[in-house]
């Protein structure tokens, strides 16, 4: 397998033990990470201490579990088409979700520069240059 998939692979997996010491492994300085709900803001987070405090500040909180899944990966030129799901569970609701998620991932000297997330799969095939 792509050695960058299995990079993208150990992020997600850090990502869901909530392990900020292997998601900081994975990460390049200069990383800029735009999560579903920032993209709406135009909001994104850059460098690692800022990707691990919205993590820690705003995932951790509301969620006992929150895996991320990836299941197929795709290269497109630079950029990794990633499609998979998540799978959480709401801290004191026991709301349990489990819904397709899509990202859009480049990875330089072997660390994650940069990660877009999807819920909408054909926005993501249309911001890195396929047909939706």
């Amino acid at each position: 397998m792509d050695a960058d998939f299995e990079v993208i692979r150990r992020a997600w997996a850090a990502s869901s033990g909530f392990d900020e010491e292997g998601l900081r492994r994975e990460l390049h300085p200069e990383i800029e990470t735009v999560p579903f709900g920032a993209a709406m803001e135009s909001k994104s987070y850059r460098g690692p201490d800022e990707v691990w405090h919205w993590m820690r500040d705003e995932i951790m909180p509301s969620w006992e579990i929150f895996e991320v899944l990836p299941e197929e990966f795709r290269r497109v030129g630079e950029r990794i088409l990633v499609t998979g799901r998540w799978h959480a569970r709401g801290k004191g609701s026991g709301v349990e979700l489990d819904i397709p998620a899509t990202w859009v991932v480049e990875v330089r000297d072997s660390k994650i520069i940069y990660w877009q997330t999807y819920t909408d799969r054909d926005q993501a095939l249309r911001d890195i240059g396929l047909e939706a």
